[in-house]
């Protein structure tokens, strides 16, 4: 449970607040937050709902997986996509990676290009249909 500490040690530090201050904003002395953030205490619920409200990501300090603060509609296949990608190891991912890559050059001029190069798309250009007869 030391991880929960360093991700409650972080958040402080993006917040840009000192210990104490971190502190007083938790109802918590400083020498509790700070066996909060060494691991050796974990914070109860009470005092993640008030840091909730200054801005920490409560989510990420728990589990260590980011809140994500997009409104993202995602399929079941999405999901499972998701879910294999963040599990499987550097090689499957360097291999999802390329397969992306891939599909992104097969397809130019398509979203798929600026989301997989990491680029921000202006619009959703939706692929010009294919006026060759099979």
């Amino acid at each position: 449970m030391k991880m929960i500490g360093n991700r409650l040690h972080r958040e402080r530090c993006r917040l840009g607040l000192s210990a104490a201050a971190f502190a007083v904003l938790g109802g918590v002395d400083a020498a509790v937050q700070e066996s909060f953030e060494k691991g050796v205490r974990h914070p109860d619920a009470a005092y993640l709902a008030t840091m909730a409200v200054i801005g920490i990501d409560v989510l990420y300090v728990v589990t260590g997986m980011p809140t994500c603060t997009e409104d993202l509609s995602v399929s079941r296949d999405e999901v499972t996509l998701l879910r294999a990608y963040r599990t499987t190891d550097d090689a499957g991912k360097k291999a999802a990676n390329a397969a992306l890559q891939a599909i992104a050059q097969a397809f130019p001029g398509n979203m798929i290009v600026s989301a997989v190069r990491g680029e921000p798309s202006a619009s959703v250009a939706a692929p010009a249909p294919s006026t060759e007869r099979v």
